[in-house]
C-alpha cells in the first residue's frame, strides 16, 4: 500500500499538459559537468530544502547532491567604531560569509562512466519532491529525493531494474577527508558534522540514503552564537515510505493553502488580426524550451503563475520556524566566497525576501526574520553603541551576517524598514502576544535610534541626517532624502498605532507622537516627479535599478491613488522615467516595479514587469539570476503577483480593511483563479474570474471588519 502511494504521486509526472506545479526537463546535455561557482549550478540544478538543510540536485547518473545548512557561517560581531563609509566599508571583508557545506555523490558502479538515455527529471512543487528517470547499460534507474522537515534529513531513494551497487561519499568544502562522515571546526569556532546513512534492499535493486548535517550554532533566546557541541542527528524513520508520507503531509499543510492558476487563451491573434486556435501545445514543452520562447518575447501566462507558486515553494524550503531567515541565495550556496557573502542586505534585498510570506498565506515562514532580529538584538545594539555611543536602540549596516554582525556601510533606514515589516506581520496574524513580546521591542529600538539621528530645523521640520538613497553613489550622503523620511514616517505611525493596541503611553511614545507630524514631507520636482532627494537632483531619464523614493507607494502605504492622488501622480512620473534597460535589468527590480505599478493603477505595466522577469532574468531551473546569482527576484515575484491579485493595505475612515479584488491584473490574465490569499485583518480570499465574470469569497476575520472594492 505505501509503495503504491509513492507510485501514484508521480504517475502523472509527464502528463501531456504540464502541471503548473512542476518544473521539468528532458535534456541531460544541459546538466553541468562541475560544481564551480559561475558554472551552470545556479542555472540547471534543482533545489530542495526543509528550511535549515538545503540541497541542489544535478540529475546526472553519478548523482551529485550539493548541500547547505542555513547557519553554516564564518564571521562574528564584527564591531567597528567607524561611521565614515570609506573606512567602515573595510569591515565588509571581515564580516564572514555563508559557506558551502559539501557534496554527496552517489555513483552507481554498474553504469559509472557509461552512456545514458535520459527520460526526464522534475521538481514537483506541490509535494516538494524531486524525481528523475534514465537508463544506462541496460538498467532502468528511477530516483526520488526530498528534504524532510519532519525527519531533518535529505532522503533519497534509487530504484533499479537490475541489482546495482551504490557507493556514497561526502566531499566536504573545507578540506575534510572524504567519506560517509565529515566533521570540522570553522575559524570562528563553529563546529559542524555531516553523515550519510545507506540502506540496501536484499535484491540490491533499491537503495535508500539519509543525509544529515548539523552545526553548533545556538539560537537560544537573545543570543545567536556558538554552542559547545554539534547538535545530534535525528534518528532515521522506520522506512522510506514512512518518511515520504510524513514529508508530504507536513509540506502540503503549508503549500496547499494558496495556489494560483492562470489559463492560456484558447485563441491567439495573428499579426494580421485574425484569431486562430492555439495549437502549439506550449504547456507540454519542457521548462527550458518554454523559457526560450519567453526570451524571444513570447508571453506565457502559465509560467507567470508558476513564478508565484515557485516563490512559495522556495519560501517553504528556506524559511521555517526555528531556522535563520533566507539570505540572498535562500539556503543554496556552492561557494565559500559567494557574491556579497550570500548575506542579509538590509537596503531592499532581505526585505523583498519577506514581502510575500504573509499575503501568500505562509505567515509561519515569516517568523525566522522576526526571530533573527530579536535574537541578534544584543549584538546589533552592541555594534550600534560602538559606532554611535550616545544613541539608544539599534541600527543595521547594509550587510549583516547570521550573528547580527555588520559589514558594508551604515544603512540608517534598514532597521526601521524591517521593523515596519515586523508590525505588518502582526496586521496579518493579529497575534497580540507576538506584538507585545517581539514586535514592540524591535519597533521601539529602531524608532529610538532615530532620536539621535534627526536634525530639527528652526522652522520645526525634522529630517533624518546623513541619508543615502540606495544605491545612488553619484550623490553624497544628505539630510532629508525621501527614502529615509518615508520609512521613518511610516514606522512612527505604526508605533503610535501599536502603542494604542498595547495600551502604552510612556515618554518614548510621547516623543514619537511629537516628532511624527514634523517629519519632512515628500516633495514634487520640476518635471512633476516625486523627488528622491530634498533638493531637486533627479535625472529626467535613468536606468538605475533602485526606486528608493517610491517606498511610500510599495511596500509602504502612505502614498496611494485614493488619499494622496497628487503624490501618486508624481510617483507615476518618477517611475515612468526610471527606464527598464541597462542597470535596471536585475531580477529583483522587475517584481518591485510590478508591485509599484499595481499600487499605482497601471495593471498593464505591472504585467509587463512580470513577463520581463521571465524574458530577461530567469534561469532554466527557474532561479532568478540577478546577475550574479541571488534569489530575491523569485521571492519578490510572489509578493508582486499577490499585490496584482489582491490588496489590503488601506482602511476606511472607521478602520475597516479595504480589500481590493484584482486591482493590478493585466488583460493577458483574463482567466484564472487563486485560492487562499491572505489579507490584513486575518482574512483569506479566494478569487475566480473569466473575462468579465468574477466570483470571490472572503473567509475568517471579523465579518464586519472589511469592505470589498472591485477593479474599476
Amino acid at each position: 500500500m505505501k509503495k503504491s502511494i509513492i507510485a501514484v504521486a508521480f504517475a502523472l509526472a509527464l502528463s501531456p499538459l504540464m502541471a503548473l506545479d512542476m518544473i521539468w526537463d528532458n535534456n541531460p546535455g544541459k546538466l553541468c559537468e562541475n560544481n564551480k561557482p559561475g558554472s551552470p549550478w545556479e542555472k540547471t540544478w534543482y533545489p530542495i530544502g526543509n528550511g535549515e538543510l538545503g540541497a541542489m540536485l544535478d540529475g546526472r547518473p553519478r548523482f551529485r547532491v550539493q548541500f547547505n545548512v542555513d547557519n553554516f557561517w564564518t564571521g562574528d560581531k564584527n564591531l567597528t567604531d567607524d561611521i565614515e563609509d570609506s573606512r567602515a566599508d573595510k569591515n565588509y571583508s571581515t564580516m564572514g560569509g555563508y559557506q558551502n557545506f559539501g557534496q554527496l555523490e552517489l555513483p552507481i558502479k554498474e553504469i559509472d562512466g557509461k552512456s545514458f538515455d535520459y527520460k526526464h527529471r522534475l521538481l514537483d512543487l506541490s509535494s516538494g519532491v524531486y524525481e528523475d528517470k534514465f537508463s544506462s547499460n541496460g538498467i532502468d534507474i528511477h530516483r526520488l529525493a526530498f528534504a524532510s522537515a519532519v525527519d531533518k534529513a535529505i532522503a533519497i531513494q534509487i530504484r533499479a531494474s537490475k541489482p546495482i551497487t551504490v557507493e556514497p561519499i561526502i566531499f566536504g568544502a573545507h578540506g575534510e577527508k572524504p567519506g560517509m562522515e565529515i566533521s570540522g571546526v570553522l575559524p570562528n569556532k563553529l563546529a559542524y558534522a555531516a553523515e550519510v546513512i545507506s540502506l540496501m534492499s536484499p535484491d540490491k535493486k533499491t537503495w535508500t540514503f539519509y543525509l544529515h548535517a548539523e552545526t553548533s550554532f545556538d539560537s537560544s533566546v537573545h543570543h545567536l552564537g556558538l554552542g559547545d557541541k554539534v547538535k545530534p542527528f535525528k534518528p532515521i524513520p522506520r522506512s522510506f515510505e514512512q518518511a515520504f508520507e510524513n514529508h508530504i503531509a507536513e509540506y502540503r499543510s503549508l503549500y496547499d493553502r494558496c495556489h494560483l492558476t492562470l489559463k492560456r487563451a484558447e485563441y491567439v491573434q495573428l499579426p494580421n488580426g485574425k484569431m486562430v486556435r492555439d495549437l502549439d501545445k506550449t504547456s507540454s514543452l519542457p521548462l527550458p524550451q518554454r523559457l526560450q520562447r519567453c526570451r524571444r518575447g513570447a508571453r506565457d501566462v502559465e509560467l507567470e503563475a508558476l513564478l508565484f507558486n515557485f516563490g512559495r515553494y522556495l519560501m517553504i524550503s528556506s524559511s521555517r520556524k526555528g531556522t535563520l531567515p533566507a539570505n540572498l541565495q535562500g539556503i543554496w550556496n556552492n561557494s565559500n566566497n559567494a557574491p556579497w557573502h550570500s548575506d542579509y542586505h538590509t537596503n531592499i534585498n532581505l526585505q523583498m525576501m519577506y514581502w510575500g510570506e504573509d499575503p501568500a498565506n505562509l505567515s509561519e515562514c515569516f517568523d525566522p526574520l522576526a526571530d533573527w532580529m530579536f535574537f541578534s538584538l544584543p549584538w546589533a545594539e552592541e555594534g550600534t553603541r560602538a559606532a554611535f555611543p550616545n544613541s539608544k536602540g539599534y541600527a543595521y549596516r547594509t550587510s549583516a551576517n547570521a550573528f547580527g554582525g555588520g559589514g558594508w556601510r551604515w544603512n540608517y533606514a534598514g532597521a526601521p524598514w524591517l521593523a515596519i515589516m515586523v508590525y505588518d506581520h502582526y496586521l496579518y496574524t493579529l497575534d497580540k502576544e507576538y506584538l507585545k513580546n517581539k514586535a514592540w521591542p524591535l519597533m521601539k529600538g529602531a524608532a529610538e535610534f532615530m532620536f539621535s539621528h534627526f536634525k530639527e530645523r528652526e522652522d520645526g521640520t525634522i529630517v533624518v541626517k546623513d541619508g543615502w538613497s540606495p544605491e545612488q553613489f553619484w550623490v553624497p550622503r544628505q539630510d532629508g532624502i525621501a527614502h529615509d523620511q518615508q520609512i521613518v514616517r511610516e514606522l512612527y505611525l505604526d508605533v503610535i498605532e501599536a502603542a494604542e493596541i498595547l495600551g502604552v503611553d510612556d515618554d518614548f511614545v510621547k516623543e514619537v507622537k511629537r516628532i511624527s507630524p514634523k517629519l519632512l514631507k515628500d516633495k514634487i520636482g520640476k518635471w512633476g516627479q516625486l523627488q528622491e532627494w530634498e533638493q531637486d537632483l533627479d535625472k529626467e531619464v535613468s536606468d538605475h535599478r533602485h526606486t528608493s523614493q517610491l517606498f511610500a507607494v510599495y511596500p509602504g502605504k502612505t502614498i496611494n491613488l485614493h488619499t494622496t492622488p497628487r503624490l501618486a501622480k508624481a510617483a507615476v512620473n518618477a517611475l515612468f522615467r526610471r527606464l527598464n534597460i541597462g542597470d535596471a535589468i536585475r531580477s529583483w527590480t522587475w517584481p518591485w516595479r510590478a508591485a509599484l505599478w499595481a499600487r499605482l493603477g497601471h495593471p498593464e505595466m505591472a504585467g509587463y514587469m512580470i513577463s520581463s522577469l521571465l524574458e530577461h532574468s530567469i534561469n532554466d531551473n527557474f532561479f532568478a539570476n540577478h546577475p550574479p546569482f541571488q534569489l530575491d527576484g523569485n521571492y519578490g515575484a510572489t509578493a508582486a503577483i499577490a499585490e496584482m491579485l489582491m490588496q489590503s493595505h488601506e482602511r476606511t475612515e472607521d478602520g475597516k480593511v479595504i480589500i481590493r479584488i484584482l486591482p493590478g491584473v493585466p488583460a493577458a490574465w483574463d482567466r484564472g483563479n487563486v485560492v487562499g490569499l491572505k489579507a490584513r485583518g486575518g482574512y483569506t480570499v479566494d478569487i475566480e474570474w473569466n473575462k468579465n465574470k468574477l466570483n470571490y469569497k472572503v473567509n475568517g476575520g471579523d465579518p464586519n471588519g472589511y469592505v470589498i472594492k472591485l477593479k474599476d
